[in-house]
């Protein structure tokens, strides 16, 4: 029986979530084995094994920035809190993205040595989130490191601590919501005297 001959990005990606979720590395060898599409066909889509875990990862990333942006456009405390709730809620609902995205390095999927075109697109990602969270803290006057840390960092500490082995407990998201109370109510500044 042939390898497939026709086949989705998105049948790669998960395998490799499913993969990478309990083994440390991956091959092409493995990947053509597991997705049953030929190493020819990976190399012709993909071009390398690294801009194939590069390009793994903006598909994660891009997922999680477009279901999180309605809420950080929103304003108010309440924003956050529903940003920050809906990254626990994105593990859930988009589990293979969500293990590429907290549960695998970033340094294993975005290596030096990819196409400038997947580089741009790394990039792409990683400012557009960027400016949503500056563009939150500006509206609620508070500092983009805050709402970094209560937003995505906390929530995502709390989904590392389930995925992959278990599922992402409805209990996470009250942990989660408290805590981006807190750092909301008591939020980091440049001037802050840290050693009072």
């Amino acid at each position: 029986m042939g390898r497939k001959s026709g086949f989705t990005d998105e049948d790669v990606f998960v395998w490799l979530a499913d993969h990478l979720a309990t083994a440390p590395g991956v091959t092409v060898q493995q990947v053509s084995k597991g997705t049953k599409v030929s190493v020819g066909s990976i190399y012709h889509r993909f071009g390398s094994m690294e801009d194939l875990l590069a390009e793994a990862w903006v598909w994660a990333h891009e997922r999680y920035r477009v279901f999180m942006t309605k809420t950080l456009q929103m304003d108010g405390e309440a924003g956050a809190l529903r940003s920050a709730v809906k990254s626990v809620r994105f593990a859930t609902l988009d589990r293979p993205a969500a293990i590429l995205l907290f549960a695998v390095p970033k340094r294993f999927l975005v290596r030096s040595g990819i196409s400038e075109t997947n580089r741009a697109k790394v990039n792409f990602e990683n400012q557009t989130l960027a400016d949503e969270i500056n563009g939150y803290a500006t509206r609620f006057g508070t500092d983009a490191d805050s709402i970094d840390l209560a937003v995505i960092q906390v929530p995502k500490a709390i989904i590392q601590k389930y995925l992959p082995d278990e599922p992402v407990p409805a209990q996470a998201e009250v942990y989660v919501r408290k805590s981006c109370k807190v750092i909301l109510n008591n939020p980091i500044h440049a001037t802050d005297d840290m050693d009072a």
